[in-house]
């Protein structure tokens, strides 16, 4: 073989050398790209799933404490119909304690009104016969008088009697037509508590049917959560496997790490437990926040060589970038104002990646910086419950 055609040989055996491991790279990234479009079209679902369940979770809330209030309104209801049934039985015995009087008033009426109408009747038949007798019986002018009198006493006394007894009987009467009146007007009442209890038990059960068909979403909102984040462990795992073998060129981080930002800056947020800037609450801060001075848009770098395994916008990141070094290492960079590199470029330390800004969960403009180290222990869980690998950066200048 001459040395023009060892030449030759040499190059094609070179090409067909890289030409062999640039094809299974390539289909391995084409793999990772869509197995992450994946992840982030169920971590939107999964999105989606908690907003959902957030707000049936309120609802199921409002509606425990609207029953409680009915409840609560059903008892004072109730409390209001024995009180009334107590008061409607005080004028019952009332008009008892009337009608018994009235009896008695009536009777005394009749008895007077027959005594009256008796001794009428017998002054009309006796008449002038009976006058003149006791008249003629009189033993002188002085007892004619007297008796005469007396006659006249005994008349007008009857009439007196049964003007008051009369009187007195109409006072009954209208003492029993007040009760009366008064019965009713609670009879009133206590058909109106009635019915507005009767109106407040219907709402609790429909309120009671609507809490456990919001109880079965809720569980089926749990449940579809569940197989979601599942899901989204399982393609995690084939992405950090993937990731792995499109990697196989970098063998993770060697020595320290490039500072991820250009001076001049400074560190606006630290990492671990701080007051999240937008709810206020305690929260977890798995990286390092790095202000440029004056809010100028400086440029981000490579923390490392590695392959950038996302570029785009990933949620409350804003416009991100992901970067594998290899050995189960991503560095991670969120809000910037604009990116310079794409998926799949292979890139080097300290080189330019994107400008700092502030979009996604932000509150000015500064890097968000992450270390992932998936090859290594948990450093803590996330609330629910899977594992979080992301390390104290400044651990790595």
């Amino acid at each position: 073989m001459t040395g023009k055609k060892a030449w030759f040989l040499l190059i094609f055996l070179t090409l067909l050398f890289f030409i062999s491991i640039a094809i299974p790279a390539y289909a391995i990234n084409e793999e990772i790209e869509a197995k992450q479009q994946e992840r982030e079209e169920i971590e939107k679902k999964r999105r989606d799933e908690q907003s959902a369940l957030e707000q049936r979770l309120n609802r199921e809330s409002a509606l425990k404490e609207e029953l409680k209030y009915l409840e609560n309104r059903i008892q004072e209801l109730r409390q209001e119909q024995e009180r009334l049934a107590g008061e409607i039985a005080l004028v019952e015995d009332e008009i008892s304690e009337a009608e018994a009087e009235l009896a008695v008033a009536e009777e005394q009426l009749r008895y007077q009104e027959d005594l009256l109408k008796l001794r009428l009747r017998a002054i009309q038949q006796h008449g002038l016969v009976t006058y003149v007798e006791v008249l003629l019986e009189s033993s002188s002018f002085s007892d004619f008088l007297t008796r005469l009198y007396n006659l006249s006493l005994i008349a007008s006394n009857d009439l007196r009697l049964i003007e008051e007894i009369q009187e007195e009987r109409d006072l009954i009467r209208a003492w029993k037509e007040e009760l009366e009146q008064k019965k009713a007007n609670l009879e009133n009442m206590r058909r109106r508590v009635a019915d507005n209890e009767a109106e407040m038990e219907r709402v609790s059960e429909d309120r009671v049917i609507i809490l456990g068909e919001l109880q079965e979403e809720i569980t089926l909102n749990l449940k579809a959560i569940e197989d979601l984040e599942r899901e989204a462990q399982e393609l995690d795992d084939l992405i950090r496997r993937l990731i792995a073998e499109a990697s196989s060129r970098f063998s993770g981080v060697q020595g320290a790490l490039h500072y991820p930002i250009e001076p001049p800056t400074w560190i606006s947020s630290g990492y671990g437990w701080r007051r999240d800037p937008f709810s206020g609450a305690q929260a977890w801060h798995g990286g390092v926040d790095m202000a440029p001075h004056h809010g100028a848009a400086n440029y981000i770098l490579a923390a490392a060589d590695g392959e950038v395994i996302y570029s785009g916008w990933n949620g409350g990141y804003g416009n991100c970038i992901m970067i594998d070094h290899g050995d189960g290492t991503v560095t991670l960079y969120a809000h910037m104002s604009s990116l310079l590199v794409k998926k799949s470029e292979i890139v080097l330390k300290g080189q330019r990646i994107a400008r700092a800004g502030t979009t996604g969960y932000s509150t000015g403009v500064h890097l968000h910086f992450e270390v992932r180290e998936y090859n290594q222990p948990a450093v803590r869980r996330y609330p629910s419950g899977k594992p979080d690998h992301r390390y104290n950066p400044m651990n790595y200048f």
